[in-house]
């Protein structure tokens, strides 16, 4: 499978063999640092598909403690992966550079890639059927779209309780509070699927449950055109999404490897499984990676944030990274031209809903940090919701976030330009240590990153570089 055989010759005369390799049925073999960081952003994927199995028969054998470790150790271990695969130089870890252990990752990614498949396949299945979300964001979007064509400031009149009855959704994927009939109940005990269904059920109000538009406007703007066209769910819009995602990751890095880059994306199955419900993470990522992308295009680049930023809330951690290196990359001019534009644009697309109604905007979009939510994640949280450790008081985590973002920001602003891909990863690990750490938070940065690493300038300048080069791993950013 894998040949050497170029040569080049001795100044006495003598040949030895390069590390050149040929091409496998057409498809480079990579080999040096890409083939390592490509094995490690394998295993963050492969980690990120474990974290997505059912866990109750684990819990039955080893006990909630016990699994709620490994869950930690799990998304703890695809962070830390994650960031050394985009660092300035990857690991020098033997096993990382053995062709059996990256034998075995491939073929991990390649069952993953299966599932990958046929979850696009129901995808396009799903786009025409009555909507099933066990997202209660998605349910309540679609419904915010209809408001909207109905004639409605949708952040006044959506409501949890009239988005779950207009599309026939169950009550269990709903998101508590620890209020209502919840507000005695330990932090540590989340309400189970059928207690969620029961409480909901017996309040038409939906009290004890988060009921507003909770998402900046264009999460609900862009499934209007779906709505209005009676597409019955908003499935199509997030498979076109996760398609032009692909489309962007795959074009993005040097044509020879693009086919491993494709065979990523068919293997993350997390990621499918969200635009499969309809999720608005998917939505989000699109304008965001082509933002960090195209950043040195001005305007578009503008144009581009400004989307994901009026889209949802997770974007907004990433903002301060993008400006960060635009700033040391092409000066402060560039980065507040960049800032003004995004800036600029999510204000128009949002100020109609905010002069309407401003406290019910704010209400809404604010309502993840404000809302008396139950902790929740694979994060730090996850320990003291297993018992492993006591939990400590919300403001606590706040606390370890910002500094979290704060000393990831100091670090990038000093290293960006040695690892500008980096910061895609670093933005989302503060939540990391957030009261809620929901995994999904942490599915969308591996590949769009990987993408951004392998998007190296001198093979965006022309022509692909060389296959022994990019092989090799002589092309960085």
């Amino acid at each position: 499978m894998i040949e050497a055989h170029a040569t080049e010759t001795r100044s006495n005369g003598a040949h030895r063999t390069s590390c050149a390799i040929r091409p496998w049925w057409g498809i480079t073999l990579p080999r040096g640092d890409v083939a390592a960081r490509l094995t490690l952003i394998g295993v963050v994927i492969a980690l990120h598909n474990l974290l997505e199995t059912p866990r109750d028969p684990l819990t039955q054998t080893i006990g909630a403690p016990l699994t709620g470790a490994l869950a930690f150790v799990a998304l703890t271990a695809s962070l830390g992966l994650l960031l050394l695969a985009l660092a300035e130089r990857p690991p020098q870890w033997r096993w990382l550079r053995s062709r059996r252990a990256q034998t075995v990752v491939l073929a991990l990614t390649l069952a993953a890639a299966l599932v990958g498949v046929k979850q696009l396949g129901a995808m396009a299945v799903a786009s025409f059927q009555p909507p099933f979300y066990p997202n209660d964001g998605a349910t309540l979007d679609q419904y915010a779209a209809q408001q909207l064509l109905d004639g409605h400031n949708p952040y006044v009149t959506t409501t949890i309780t009239s988005a779950v009855a207009y599309y026939h959704q169950r009550g269990e994927y709903t998101t508590p509070l620890h209020a209502g009939p919840f507000a005695g109940r330990a932090l540590t005990d989340y309400p189970s699927a059928d207690e969620r269904a029961a409480a909901f059920k017996a309040s038409p109000n939906g009290q004890g449950f988060e009921g507003k538009l909770s998402y900046p406007a264009l999460a609900f703007l862009a499934v209007v055109p779906f709505v209005w066209a009676g597409l019955p769910s908003a499935t199509l819009l997030t498979l076109l999404c996760a398609l032009a995602l692909g489309a962007l990751l795959i074009t993005a890095v040097p044509r020879p490897l693009r086919p491993w880059v494709a065979l990523l994306c068919l293997a993350d199955v997390p990621l499918l499984n969200a635009a499969l419900i309809a999720d608005p993470d998917v939505i989000y990522i699109v304008p965001l990676f082509a933002a960090w992308r195209w950043r040195e295009r001005g305007a578009l680049a503008a144009i581009l944030l400004g989307l994901a930023l009026a889209t949802k809330q997770l974007a907004w951690f990433s903002a301060p990274f993008l400006l960060a290196l635009v700033w040391r990359e092409r000066g402060w001019r560039a980065a507040a031209k960049l800032l003004a534009g995004a800036a600029a644009l999510f204000a128009a697309i949002n100020a109609p809903f905010f002069l309407n109604d401003p406290r019910a905007w704010l209400a809404g979009v604010l309502a993840p940090q404000l809302d008396p939510m139950f902790p929740l994640g694979n994060g730090l949280i996850r320990l003291s919701l297993s018992g492993v450790l006591p939990l400590a008081p919300a403001p606590v985590y706040t606390a370890l976030e910002a500094l979290a973002l704060v000393g990831a920001l100091v670090w990038y602003w000093r290293n960006c330009l040695r690892a500008p891909a980096l910061g895609y990863a670093l933005a989302m690990t503060p939540l990391f240590f957030a009261w809620r750490s929901l995994t999904t938070y942490f599915y969308f940065t591996a590949l769009p990153a990987l993408a951004l690493w392998l998007a190296a300038p001198r093979a965006e300048a022309g022509a692909a570089e060389a296959p022994e080069a990019l092989a090799t791993g002589e092309a960085r950013p």
